[in-house]
């Protein structure tokens, strides 16, 4: 894994260390927050737009592309759009709102289209080179919907047929689909391979849904399949008392110092007794995303103009680098990122600065235990964090409870737990789920 730079926003002038350990800062000011009351949450769930994505692997467990799942309602369960044309306006809408960059960054969107969908002109208006259309089997009716496939398949779309029954007839599936997909909620692993005998021949990719164990994943890897989805892949097991390594440690300690504000010098001592934290330190200072104008050569200097509050954060990222990574670990990193940086931009609605930029470090390592092999109470007890942080992680309780809840209920796209957050803690819906993508591109920007 290597990490690019945390952008430049981060920086804070009046949170600079200095050599003389004067911890002394000026009192933050609240930032102004908008109001969430009944009538606004109506509005929003009339023009507001959720986004949510689970990640499609590969054989080698990288992470190929994300299903995207939209809704344009969160308090109410929102059944099928009626029309194919409202499903693709919909996605088109999305997409003119958040970005295909943003919502998935170098990887493929795949999308579900309800029976129908396909034969709307919309669908063309769509990237091609960046999207799986996905159409269940019922949709091939007659030669007018083999025929609308063929077509889109000429003009450069990925088409998978979504394949739900062992009577499906799959010989002449290349000429209508360049992706099959099979599911093991609904068919077991034996009954897919037989399926798939009419498949594989033609060089089709094959995805297995509800991967939701290592015996599953086993299993399709066997048969050769080509593309996993699941919670496999999302909630790995936590392994108690799992040993961690000095280098970490050695990261949490110093991470600790800035945390505290230690004096420079102690914790320059402090890198400098590792060599390999020194050369990445004096990388990332000298890195093309930070814009300096000159090399810096001392790690007193890159600390002194990288500042507490960028240095945390950049430690806070580092004490996963390095760990050998599954597939499941690397979504969690991933999701990890995401939290810290959507709690963090939704404490700024309402929260002075300091107690925003805290809320970074509840999102950050509230996934410490599946990502470091520890329990959460050992990982936390490493850390010397704020009691306020750790109650918000362990217990979600606490000032910033609120706040991570808010951050979780958009991470599992439990929108009705959203809408009741934001009106608790009055903040806008809307703005809200623009930070949710706004943590989704950020996360996409510092971590491959």
């Amino acid at each position: 894994m290597s990490w690019n730079i945390i952008p430049r926003p981060f920086r804070r002038e009046s949170d600079t260390p200095t050599s003389t350990g004067d911890k002394s800062a000026p009192t933050p000011t609240p930032h102004a927050a908008a109001t969430a009351n009944d009538s606004t949450i109506a509005v929003a769930r009339q023009d507001n737009l959720f986004l949510a994505r689970q990640a499609i692997f590969d054989t080698t467990e990288k992470v190929r592309a994300f299903q995207l799942l939209v809704r344009k309602s969160g308090l109410i369960p929102e059944a099928a759009p009626e029309t194919a044309v409202s499903n693709a306006r919909l996605i088109v809408n999305t997409l003119n709102t958040f970005g295909v960059a943003e919502a998935m960054g170098d990887r493929l969107a795949w999308v579900t289209f309800p029976q129908q969908s396909l034969d709307s002109d919309i669908v063309e208006l769509l990237p091609r080179d960046k999207f799986i259309l996905a159409y269940p089997a019922a949709y091939l009716v007659s030669a007018k919907e083999n025929a609308r496939c063929a077509q889109l398949l000429k003009q450069g779309f990925n088409l998978a047929y979504t394949c739900h029954s062992g009577g499906d007839d799959l010989s002449n599936v290349a000429s209508v689909a360049n992706y099959v997909v099979y599911d093991l909620a609904l068919q077991n692993i034996q009954d897919i391979a037989k399926l798939d005998r009419a498949v594989k021949p033609h060089g089709l990719l094959r995805l297995v849904r509800n991967v939701n164990t290592r015996s599953d994943f086993d299993a399709c890897k066997a048969f050769c399949f080509d593309l996993f989805q699941g919670n496999y892949f999302a909630k790995p097991e936590t392994l108690v008392n799992h040993r961690v390594d000095p280098a970490r440690i050695r990261v949490v300690d110093i991470f600790n110092m800035v945390m505290n504000k230690a004096d420079v010098a102690q914790i320059e001592d402090a890198f400098k007794h590792d060599v390999a934290l020194c050369y990445s330190l004096l990388c990332y200072i000298n890195s093309v995303g930070i814009g300096l104008q000159y090399k810096v050569s001392s790690i007193k200097n890159a600390i002194m103009l990288l500042g507490y509050d960028f240095l945390w954060r950049w430690l806070s990222l580092l004490v996963y680098a390095g760990i050998d990574l599954s597939a499941a670990q690397r979504v969690l990193l991933n999701t990890a990122i995401i939290r810290g940086r959507l709690t963090e931009l939704l404490g700024q609605m309402k929260l002075p600065e300091k107690e925003a930029n805290s809320l970074f470090v509840v999102g950050v390592f509230s996934l410490l235990d599946a990502l470091m092999g520890v329990s959460i109470e050992q990982a936390l007890s490493r850390l010397n964090l704020p009691k306020e942080i750790g109650q918000a992680i362990s217990q979600h309780e606490g000032k910033y409870a609120p706040y991570f809840d808010l951050a979780l209920a958009f991470e599992s796209n439990n929108l009705a737990q959203a809408e009741h957050l934001c009106a608790e803690l009055e903040i806008d819906l809307t703005a809200a789920s623009r930070a949710h993508i706004a943590a989704i591109e950020w996360a996409g920007m510092i971590a491959k």
